[in-house]
């Protein structure tokens, strides 16, 4: 039934988006003295429907599409009978250059008047954002020698209130001072805090995590990289992850720590925790075990081994080799397997991930392709072990969250953990600041999908990370009404900027083709030469053919790979 009911969701949302666009042609011709013969949501067959008027509202069998059929509007067609025909009364072609501007126009200005109408809307129903608690504390940047820790929760910054980790980054991109000065709640006692801020970068932009600070925490998959150890002697296995402690659900890393710290300092000989392993099912039940205290376990000690580990001898697989490259892994040429520690680099401790990123970023030297690099030393425990590996970090092009290429030194190596946000809370704006806040969103948004559009046609972004078609955008709304009724509908606000940015691209088919067509015969005074308007449409028909079956392939190919 979930399954259904998601998949409704998705097919409703792109309903939606089809219903908006078609929507704003139609009542535009409306307004324009065009007879509309049929409003259609969805293409192929008739499915359901009705007549009023002159038009046949009606929902076809095939849902990714729809269309709006106005008389006479066929630019190709020289004369006709009935209210086909582009000269005879209410014909779309029989209007001035002027009012088919407009009437093509109106269906991407509706995909992109919906976003505004959607963001504020849900940021004046309280569309939950992550608490203002911090996950992690890196030890660059100043917070941590300022005394943040994970856990905490910020309740002021610079003298304003925090709820959410939006109210801190906006707190600390308008700070000028030489300090930021927060207030944060640890275990309910409030405690100022001041971070220095380099001198040179006052009233420079800033960000929390500039300072150190992240909204996200490791999340609770265990590394166990010494089977002697209490963990290691309980079942567990690195890449299980934990699910509750002493009958307590446990949400992220830090709250694991907090829970068997605290059960080690009471002097408990032995913690009930559940687990769920790392090759079970997602639906399979967690599995019981008991982590039971081992005085005689004393192993050697490295700079990363915290309070955790000499207790239990449990830490974040987020420090832990989960994979390789498949283009490619150093590391593993070298010697490095998958479950190993990755203690230092280089003599570097690694703490969190980051630190891997940035220490093998300090190994090149140079710009772009033309980086060299030079041989690290890659301390890792295995089984008890710790080693000493060689590894020389290849300079390689690969693509960013964004799809965009770069050039970067890489070990070839993936963490064995994930991150995750911090507790999501409600948060509602009066309608002005929530439409202004829209309205910033949608700009950005906005700016981002232009940008990536140039960046595809200069080949500066991977096309396959790049685009989506019906496939990708249906498993997307699917993922996006699972997580609530918040996320579909800023699904639906995204999609429908995207879809009123791609129709406004001058290709023939599209709007924007039909845009600058009307437009050069407006300024003209005449059409265009009918061969040349239809030699661009059969260039459009062939271009969006060939980007179809390339992103259907593309969709498929993600669907199969999971």
């Amino acid at each position: 039934m979930m399954v259904l009911g998601t998949s409704l969701a998705a097919v409703a949302l792109i309903a939606a988006l089809i219903a908006i666009h078609e929507f704003g042609h139609f009542i535009v011709a409306k307004a324009c003295g065009v007879r509309v013969k049929v409003f259609s949501v969805g293409i192929g067959g008739r499915l359901v429907g009705f007549r009023w008027g002159d038009t046949d509202y009606r929902i076809s069998w095939i849902p990714f599409g729809g269309y709006v059929r106005m008389a006479g509007a066929d630019p190709f067609m020289e004369g006709g009978a009935d209210d086909d025909d582009p000269r005879a009364d209410g014909a779309f072609m029989a209007q001035p250059a002027w009012k088919r501007l407009l009437i093509v126009f109106a269906g991407p200005a509706m995909n992109l008047v919906l976003p505004f109408v959607v963001f504020t809307s849900l940021k004046m129903a309280g569309e939950p954002q992550p608490r203002a608690d911090v996950g992690t504390v890196y030890a660059e940047g100043g917070a941590a020698a300022a005394g943040v820790l994970p856990e905490d929760r910020i309740v002021e910054v610079e003298g304003a209130p925090a709820l959410t980790w939006s109210d801190v980054i906006e707190a600390f991109e308008a700070s000028t001072d030489a300090t930021i000065d927060l207030v944060v709640d640890r275990e309910g006692a409030r405690i100022p805090i001041a971070i220095p801020v380099e001198k040179g970068d006052y009233g420079a932009a800033r960000d929390p995590y500039d300072f150190g600070l992240s909204s996200s925490a490791p999340d609770t998959t265990v590394l166990v990289d010494d089977p002697a150890s209490p963990a290691g002697k309980a079942g567990l296995h690195t890449g299980d992850a934990l699910t509750a402690i002493e009958g307590a659900p446990v949400r992220n890393w830090n709250e694991v720590r907090r829970l068997l710290l605290r059960a080690k300092a009471g002097g408990l000989a032995q913690v009930q925790v559940t687990v769920r392993r790392a090759e079970a099912a997602s639906d399979a039940p967690a599995e019981p075990l008991t982590l039971r205290a081992d005085p005689t376990w004393a192993p050697s000690l490295t700079p990363v081994d915290d309070d955790l580990w000499q207790g239990w001898g449990l830490a974040s697989a987020l420090v832990s080799v989960g994979q390789f490259a498949e283009n490619g892994s150093s590391a593993k040429d070298a010697g490095v397997k998958e479950g190993d520690r990755l203690l230092a680099i280089d003599g570097r401790p690694i703490h969190v991930w980051r630190d891997v990123v940035l220490a093998v970023a300090a190994s090149a030297s140079g710009e772009g392709s033309a980086q060299t690099t030079r041989s690290m030393v890659v301390s890792v425990r295995r089984a008890g072990e710790v080693r000493d590996i060689q590894v020389k970090p290849q300079v390689v092009e690969d693509t960013d969250e964004l799809g965009r290429y770069r050039w970067r030194p890489l070990l070839g190596i993936g963490s064995g953990g994930d991150t995750v946000l911090t507790p999501m809370v409600p948060r509602v704006y009066p309608f002005p600041e929530a439409l202004g806040r829209a309205s910033d969103e949608v700009v950005l948004v906005s700016g981002f999908i232009l940008e990536q559009l140039g960046k595809l046609t200069t080949g500066e972004a991977a096309f396959d990370q790049s685009v989506g078609g019906p496939v990708e955008i249906f498993r997307q709304t699917r993922a996006a009404a699972e997580r609530g009724v918040f996320d579909w509908a800023r699904q639906l606000g995204l999609f429908s900027i995207s879809l009123g940015i791609i129709n406004l691209l001058p290709i023939p088919v599209l709007d924007g083709g039909q845009l600058v067509m009307y437009l050069a015969e407006w300024v003209r005074g005449r059409p265009l030469p009918l061969v040349l308007r239809e030699r661009a449409q059969q260039a459009g028909v062939i271009f969006l053919v060939l980007l179809m079956l390339s992103v259907l392939v593309l969709d498929i190919h993600r669907a199969a790979v999971g």
